[in-house]
């Protein structure tokens, strides 16, 4: 089997799903349907620990995030606090949420971006404590990430996206909050590329623990007076084409294998004061 070709074949499908669905006449519905291609794709497709759904995503101290057009979450530790056409989810047990849009305009992707931000916004970084068998630890949660999809671009180039993506992120400014990815079917994708100008080499940069982790050394060299890292960080456009996708869902498996949640702590949620949960690691 030729993972390449079959991934082509997807985005091929996807794309003729969505001009199919321009007969839909009423904005809302076809949107919903455009969302609901991918989100099951991403359900058949995703290792089965992986939970796919639409809804919101609600701390602790009951603030509510949007209604997030795809979320991934951790279906074995994860409850589904409500499910509808759209779930309500505990934000530790989220990996991270994927915004869907049919054309991408400038505008649309800061719309995106901006929705990305406050999801992140809400995640806690509170340590939990983990037994296993021969002591209890500490864990901390891996900060979540947040992607753009959409099925085409609105009349602008790959180019003009990532310079507005380097924008969006220049406003908001702190790291943690950044989107991870954005992809444009049959167009490309962009993200953020890590240089080591000691080395050569060059790798992706995806996961946003990486990135603060690459943040904090440099700032923490600049406090002390100490060289910088050898490490440069630039956006990348890739025009990818038709195998846009394909790496689209290769990059998400890498987000995904990199990152651990925590298990959402209920009895928290109904009261602060009880004591913290031990989760038990087998």
């Amino acid at each position: 089997m030729d993972m390449v070709d079959f991934l082509a074949k997807v985005e091929a499908t996807l794309l003729a799903k969505f001009n199919e669905s321009s007969v839909i006449s009423n904005p809302t519905d076809k949107g919903d349907n455009r969302e609901e291609f991918l989100r099951r794709f991403l359900s058949d497709h995703l290792p089965s620990r992986y939970g796919v759904a639409k809804g919101q995503i609600v701390t602790k101290d009951g603030a509510l995030s949007h209604s997030a057009d795809i979320i991934v979450y951790d279906k074995i530790n994860c409850p589904v606090l409500f499910q509808g056409n759209t779930a309500i989810l505990p934000v530790e047990g989220v990996y991270g949420i994927v915004e869907v849009k049919s054309h991408l305009s400038k505008q649309e992707l800061l719309d995106a971006m901006t929705k990305i931000e406050s999801f992140k916004r809400l995640a806690p970084r509170d340590l939990s404590l983990v037994e296993t068998r021969e002591y209890i630890t500490l864990h901390r949660p891996s900060r979540p990430f947040g992607a753009v999809f959409s099925y085409s671009l609105a009349g602008n180039s790959l180019g003009s996206l990532a310079a507005n993506f380097l924008e969006c992120h220049a406003r908001i400014h702190d790291v943690n909050y950044f989107t991870n990815l954005a992809c444009v079917l049959g167009t490309g994708l962009v993200h953020y590329e890590k240089a080591d100008l000691g080395t050569g080499q060059k790798s992706l940069l995806l996961g946003t623990d990486e990135f603060v982790d690459i943040v904090s050394l440099a700032e923490k060299r600049h406090r002390t007076g100490e060289p910088p890292p050898e490490v440069h960080v630039r956006v990348i456009a890739d025009p990818a084409a038709d195998k846009s996708f394909g790496r689209f869902f290769v990059y998400l498996l890498i987000l995904l294998s990199r990152m651990k949640v925590g298990v959402p702590d209920l009895g928290r949620y109904l009261d602060p004061d009880l004591p913290q949960q031990i989760v038990r690691e087998s």
